[in-house]
């Protein structure tokens, strides 16, 4: 028998190096990592048609190289494998991120009203552009009312460094929480602050201090929410809520 005709075809490597990357890279994202952009295009756009050329390399290789029929089977079962655990290894979820802690002071403190004019403006623009959207007639009304009423204030903080607070998510480390190293930022930044009532007085005799900033909603003014505008304080000044670093977080910023 000719010793060609002995071993595997290049075709056979491109089928199945094509097909275990197209399968491993469609429904890998979409059972290890659904919340992933790229979903199944990875199988779709790199890793089918990539492990499909990879075949044909590694066929015509092995259609020269002395080597029988069953090793070749076996070098490419090995190296479906290989390419199968790859993408898989590939579309496991990164870490997400679940929060900052921030290291600042206070510079300034207003109360909410004060910001009530831009973001009226920052609302009606949105909403204006928003034309198949009728929004309710009193929403500015409401607004209003809501900032007088607050039980909060708007700071200026000076924001010296700040810690990313992640959520590992593999298979061997999902829900582990991390801290990354403390990096440098030196900026301002507007936030809102409850925890001491609406008296600047409490707020701008603080020093440096450890905060959590946070948010109750997405509302922005390209993000409609389900009460669009908003009216609550936060989510209508576009801020976000100034709160104690959790006692998880420092023992993670402490290691």
């Amino acid at each position: 028998m000719n010793a060609s005709a002995s071993r595997l075809p290049i075709g056979l490597w491109a089928l199945a190096l094509g097909t275990t990357g197209f399968a491993a890279g469609f429904f890998g994202p979409i059972a290890l990592n659904p919340d992933a952009n790229q979903g199944p295009l990875v199988g779709i756009f790199i890793t089918g048609p990539g492990g499909a050329l990879g075949g044909l390399i590694l066929g015509a290789i092995f259609r020269l190289l002395p080597v029988s029929r069953l090793r070749s089977f076996q070098a490419l079962v090995a190296s479906c494998a290989v390419l199968a655990l790859g993408t898989l290894f590939f579309c496991l979820p990164e870490p997400a991120v679940r929060g900052y802690v921030i290291d600042a002071e206070v510079q300034a403190c207003a109360s909410p009203l004060k910001s009530a004019d831009a973001a009226l403006d920052r609302w009606e623009k949105a909403v204006a552009d928003a034309t198949w959207y009728t929004p309710p007639s009193d929403w500015q009304e409401t607004a209003i009312h809501n900032l007088a009423r607050a039980e909060g204030v708007v700071l200026t903080l000076r924001v010296a460094r700040r810690a990313t607070i992640s959520e590992h998510r593999k298979p061997w480390n999902a829900g582990r929480l991390t801290a990354s190293p403390w990096q440098s930022v030196e900026e301002s930044a507007h936030y809102y602050a409850s925890d001491a009532g609406n008296s600047c007085d409490s707020y701008t005799s603080r020093g440096r201090t450890l905060y959590t900033p946070f948010t109750d909603s997405t509302s922005s003014p390209t993000e409609p929410a389900t009460l669009w505008p908003p009216t609550d304080p936060t989510s209508f000044l576009s801020l976000m809520e100034l709160g104690p670093v959790p006692p998880e977080y420092r023992r993670l910023l402490e290691r």
